[in-house]
């Protein structure tokens, strides 16, 4: 569905003219040697970025849009006048050739064994939002919504390849298009492992290692590694490693949030296992935030500042929904129930900060988690 924003469209400016400003002899002439070069400078800029004069549109193209993060990044730019000071156009790409029924919104095929969609698609395309990938907390089967241990050989080669190959697929047709274009794929906080637990756990900033043996890692590596397809001097490239998004619609806490209401929430095994997080509103403002600041790529974490424990998480959760915590789930009965998943997700954890958010100048709407959960809470639902 193509959404768009009305705005007033914004000239370029141009340099003017001082020809005139300098009377006599050598000073008009350097004068005029001067005006020369910035004219010249200015049409060689246009050029050399393929922009022209600057439309009056900025495009944004989704991938996942039908999902938690989609919808939020939807409601963001809609709540927004501009970006760029140009009026906003979202596209939706689908994997369904039928479900093109919308204007603008465009087939893609994440299973391509080259560009995933024809490159003339994206003329126009300022920004590519890339999201899709199979759920990493549900199972295969009647039940697999459940999450009880979900990740057979079968469901790990499935998450590995819905990012992997899929992301090359649109890396090779973003490249190819030859567009100027903004390319802010997900990852996630993962990558950097699962053994932040204790006080004395380190943070995790972009330049962390990510060497890590566990298959939240492996997962991360391969999927930023696949949009290197898509480098080229007229593509940025933005990895968002993102942490849980918290919002009562879904993920993490449209599951754990009719538990804790019916009281039945309580810490995971010790409850020093950290938890890395971020609201659905800071993480849609984000993504904005990234394709209006031209400097920021490659790795980037979408994680609050202040990462807690999930024993801090418990009793901020309690507190925000006025329900006790008093039913912890042992570290025994969440490897028997949900098995690796269970280890990496529930059990271990991630402290990770964003240092290059912060230095770009991004001020979150929701550092804390008792903040964050507010919003969750008692935010309209995206």
């Amino acid at each position: 569905m193509a959404l768009s924003v009305t705005a007033k469209p914004v000239g370029r400016f141009f340099p003017k003219n001082n020809l005139c400003l300098e009377p006599t002899g050598k000073n008009r002439v350097a004068s005029m040697l001067k005006s020369m070069e910035n004219a010249f400078s200015t049409i060689t800029a246009d050029a050399g970025n393929k922009l022209g004069p600057k439309k009056s549109t900025y495009t944004i193209a989704i991938t996942g849009a039908s999902g938690l993060y989609g919808r939020a990044i939807q409601n963001e730019l809609l709540s927004r006048e501009t970006i760029d000071g140009r009026s906003v156009r979202v596209l939706k790409m689908v994997r369904d050739p039928d479900q093109v029924k919308n204007d603008g919104d465009l087939y893609w095929d994440p299973n391509a064994e080259g560009a995933a969609l024809d490159p003339a698609q994206l003329r126009g395309v300022d920004a590519v939002v890339h999201l899709a990938g199979e759920n990493v907390s549900t199972g295969m089967g009647p039940l697999g919504f459940l999450g009880l241990r979900p990740w057979s050989d079968e469901k790990k080669a499935l998450i590995v390849s819905s990012r992997e190959k899929a992301t090359r697929a649109l890396a090779t047709a973003i490249k190819e298009s030859s567009e100027n274009i903004t390319f802010i794929s997900a990852s996630g906080v993962g990558i950097y492992g699962d053994d932040a637990i204790g006080a004395n756990a380190e943070f995790a900033t972009e330049s962390s290692d990510t060497n890590k043996k566990n298959f939240l890692a492996e997962v991360g590596r391969k999927w930023e590694g696949a949009t290197s397809a898509a480098v080229s001097p007229l593509v940025r490239i933005v990895n968002l490693r993102i942490s849980p998004i918290l919002s009562k619609s879904g993920g993490m806490l449209g599951k754990l949030y009719p538990v804790f209401f019916l009281g039945g929430g309580g810490i995971v095994g010790s409850g020093e296992q950290y938890l890395s997080f971020v609201s659905a509103r800071d993480a849609a403002r984000v993504v904005v935030h990234a394709m209006e600041t031209p400097d920021l790529k490659g790795p980037v974490n979408v994680a609050a500042p202040k990462p807690c424990t999930n024993a801090e998480f418990t009793s901020a959760f309690g507190k925000v929904i006025k329900r006790p915590t008093i039913l912890p789930l042992p570290a025994f009965a969440v490897k028997i129930m949900f098995g690796e998943m269970g280890d990496e997700m529930l059990l271990g954890g991630v402290r990770a900060i964003p240092d290059k958010l912060e230095k770009s100048g991004y001020q979150f709407l929701h550092p804390t988690i008792e903040s964050a959960l507010n919003s969750a809470i008692n935010e309209e639902e995206i």
